[in-house]
């Protein structure tokens, strides 16, 4: 029995590792209604060294996210919004939110989300939901300060494939089964 966990433990953490960010295209989408004006943007980047979006700019965000610097920089397991300017804020509409998708391919599913912010008074984990591949972040009627922040870090677990997961357990049952004879 001391060999099958022994196998059991190598063999888990092997085949089922969870996969970063970095160097995988993930969807921003940014949305607002205030009933006259209607935003849902669509952007795509690709994860890499370095801030991925930055407004002003040609990015489709950059269309709602009009204040003088906004970025977003994607890390390995992370999401960070930054804003410096005069401070400003958020319109408090019934949909002003960001929406982060294709989080993490079907290996790997967001299991948690730790919220870290300074100069966005009353954004808290209320404001955040998740699903395995996504996030969204409700910015409704929040103040900026003139250098705001916040950073989403992404708990993840890995998901094996079901054929690697019939795999190991039919070679685990192949070895109770030979310990028994």
């Amino acid at each position: 029995m001391k060999k099958l966990a022994f196998v059991a433990a190598v063999l888990l953490p092997t085949l089922a590792s969870a996969a970063g960010l970095e160097g995988t295209t993930v969807d921003l989408r940014y949305d607002f209604d205030n009933g006259t004006t209607v935003f849902h943007t669509q952007d795509s980047v690709l994860v890499g060294a370095g801030t991925e979006l930055s407004c002003p700019g040609a990015a489709q965000v950059c269309q709602v996210l009009t204040s003088p610097t906004q970025t977003l920089d994607f890390g390995d397991s992370s999401v960070r919004y930054d804003y410096t300017g005069p401070g400003s804020g958020f319109d408090n509409i019934a949909v002003n939110h960001f929406r982060f998708e294709s989080l993490f391919g079907s290996g790997t599913a967001i299991t948690g989300v730790q919220l870290t912010s300074n100069g966005i008074a009353g954004l808290d984990a209320s404001r955040l939901s998740f699903t395995a591949h996504s996030v969204q972040v409700d910015m409704r009627g929040l103040p900026l300060a003139s250098q705001a922040f916040f950073q989403l870090d992404l708990q993840t677990a890995p998901v094996p494939e079901p054929a690697s997961a019939a795999l190991l357990l039919g070679g685990l049952a192949l070895l109770l089964a030979r310990r028994r004879a």
